[in-house]
């Protein structure tokens, strides 16, 4: 199991987009004002950002060249202003990741997918069409610049394969509870770095990626399932960095995938919560 070259292990268990989805969303439902969503992403990477359109989308904005995080904003509040929002419709901001074998949730072959695929995670926004939505990109220039690229994809896209907290948070404990297994039948020597511990590297891994928190009021249940997959995440790092370190990986790297589905169904899960 490999990664495509322009995606870390680290862009896998710890991207922002999870936590700016968030604040993006409650941004568009009116809950916090421009202010706030505005210091949120700055906190990530930096105050420098640019909006880079494909070509099906830049008529609706102005061009790249004079584009920053307020046309961004512009742009999401745009496309979403007439979406019908309700419980059972699809959320305004939805998040889109993928890593080997598991396809981002967007119509297959569409620019927007091969994106997320290429970086590893994206924001998805609805649109009144629903068979169109727009994919928010961010990449990381100069280690100072963030361009967000906007892709306008239509299609049907794939329906979450799962929508409960509950089934989301089982589906990472078997995936640890196999990943244990695993590893003890190895026959590989003794995982434990007495030097890391999971939950250390929660707050330190956050801190390295500048995750700016959770907007008010998200619900408990997608903060609890956010705080086990940082925990699994967590566990999938310092056991690469033990003295067993790649040679585990065909049992720990599955843990990938349920950290991912966690990840995307407490962002789905948080913004029902809220409409309710």
């Amino acid at each position: 199991m490999s990664f495509p070259e322009a995606v870390s292990l680290r862009d896998q268990l710890w991207s922002p987009v999870q936590n700016t989805g968030l604040w993006m969303s409650w941004w568009l439902h009116g809950v916090i004002p421009a202010d706030a969503l505005i210091d949120a992403f700055r906190s990530v990477q930096g105050g420098h950002h640019r909006l880079i359109m494909d070509a099906d989308s830049e008529p609706m904005c102005p061009p790249p060249s004079a584009s920053g995080l307020s046309d961004v904003l512009r742009a999401a509040r745009l496309v979403t202003e007439q979406v019908d929002v309700t419980v059972e419709s699809r959320p305004l901001v939805q998040l889109a990741l993928a890593g080997p074998g598991d396809v981002p949730p967007l119509p297959a072959g569409t620019e927007g997918a091969k994106a997320v695929a290429q970086a590893g995670a994206g924001l998805v926004l609805a649109d009144v069409d629903p068979e169109v939505c727009h994919v928010l990109v961010p990449k990381l220039v100069d280690n100072s610049v963030v361009h967000w690229h906007w892709y306008r994809t239509e299609g049907t896209a794939p329906n979450m394969s799962i929508h409960s907290p509950g089934d989301a948070d089982a589906l990472l404990r078997e995936a640890v509870n196999s990943a244990a297994d695993g590893v003890h039948n190895s026959g590989m020597p003794a995982v434990r770095n007495h030097n890391k511990d999971p939950h250390l590297a929660v707050g330190v891994l956050s801190n390295v990626f500048g995750l700016p928190g959770l907007p008010p009021g998200v619900s408990g249940r997608a903060e609890k399932l956010m705080a086990r997959a940082d925990t699994v995440a967590a566990i999938v790092e310092v056991t690469r960095s033990s003295r067993a370190g790649a040679g585990l990986d065909p049992h720990v790297l599955p843990l990938l995938r349920a950290v991912r589905i966690a990840r995307c169904t407490a962002v789905d899960y948080a913004q029902r919560e809220l409409l309710r």
